[in-house]
């Protein structure tokens, strides 16, 4: 094997980027280049050179891709493929532990600096994408380098994937700090092994304590079955879960709405908590946002607006693209069709196997 080069995705998952000591310097776009063939289809991609066959491996942590690699072999049999995947698995793991301990596939993944919100947001995410066998899990946040309240989060345990969706009020600095503080309320729930509505209760006890009713969260918590589909959940007052099955948006999924969480002691209150119930049949999958997909929009224009999402997650779903695939396709157009986000955009999408 010649010529190795590792890239790395950069936060908006539109480049991949060169670490140093590769053969490449220049950064490949994802969306028109071989190497992001492989990256977007998470699969072994050949292209023939003046030296032999470039062979490009997809660098995966468990499912969440992290980049690629490309080197130059004389012939592509099947061992010589075989050996470039295996590679691409060792230089995942070097990624993950070494990134542990330096900043620097951290700084080049950037195209341009971080604000200290979306600092803080982005080392509060768990891996964008997971594949356990019988759930897929993908998100993203938008924009990469100015996000401040949105959030997501989740997790398996056994047969029970766990899973949130979160939107915090306001913007910044403030909304960031809002958002940890409601993100780490339902891990430490979720892991005190607290059923939703209790995990609500707690999530709604510590803002209201810390903010005395003046700020408050938005979020989707969801517990879905993976031996047989039930899915629970509670909408804390957040744009509802769309169901897409066979490559068809059934519709939004129906729960009535509590309080946000902060609000739900305040004067005037009912403080019902209602849980929401759906069977997911093989295939299916669940989308979630945050308000600012539908809403935002550039000053004077037009909503991206829920048909407008239907009609687009109809259109990924029935491409048959992977979940990480099908989010990262999705935030794009969102983003793109704004140009300037007046409000954090999320997509969060669970696939059911």
């Amino acid at each position: 094997m010649r010529h190795l080069s590792v890239y790395v995705s950069d936060f908006e998952q539109r480049n991949l980027v060169p670490i140093p000591g590769s053969t490449a310097t220049t950064p490949l776009a994802i969306d028109v280049s071989v190497g992001g063939r492989c990256f977007t289809t998470a699969g072994q991609v050949q292209e023939p050179t003046g030296e032999g066959v470039r062979l490009w491996s997809v660098v995966v942590d468990g499912a969440a891709r992290l980049g690629v690699i490309c080197v130059t072999v004389a012939e592509a049999d099947d061992e010589a493929r075989a050996l470039a995947d295996s590679l691409a698995g060792v230089v995942a793991a070097l990624l993950v532990t070494r990134g542990q301990c330096t900043d620097a596939y951290t700084t080049i993944r950037r195209s341009q600096n971080f604000t200290l919100a979306a600092e803080m947001q982005w080392d509060l995410l768990p891996p964008l994408s997971l594949d356990s066998g019988r759930v897929s899990v993908a998100g993203l946040i938008q924009p990469a380098y100015e996000v401040g309240g949105d959030s997501f989060d989740y997790a398996v345990n056994g047969d029970t994937l766990d899973f949130a969706v979160f939107d915090a009020m306001g913007h910044g600095l403030e909304s960031s700090q809002l958002a940890h503080l409601a993100v780490n309320s339902y891990r430490h729930s979720r892991r005190s092994g607290l059923g939703l509505e209790a995990t609500y209760e707690a999530m709604d006890t510590v803002i209201s304590a810390r903010h005395g009713g003046e700020a408050y969260v938005t979020c989707v918590l969801g517990r879905l079955n993976l031996l047989d589909g039930a899915l629970t959940w509670i909408n804390v007052d957040h744009p509802r879960p769309l169901l897409v099955r066979a490559g068809t948006v059934i519709g939004f999924l129906e729960c009535q709405p509590t309080l946000p969480a902060g609000l739900r002691h305040c004067p005037n209150s009912d403080g019902l908590i209602l849980v929401g119930h759906h069977v997911m049949e093989p295939g299916d999958r669940l989308f979630c946002i945050t308000d600012g997909v539908v809403d935002s929009h550039r000053p004077g224009g037009e909503d991206f607006g829920e048909e407008r999402l239907i009609e687009l997650l109809s259109e990924r779903s029935s491409a048959e693209l992977d979940a990480a695939e099908t989010v990262r396709q999705l935030s794009h157009t969102v983003l793109d069709y704004h140009g300037i986000l007046s409000d954090d955009t999320t997509a969060f999408l669970v696939e059911f196997h």
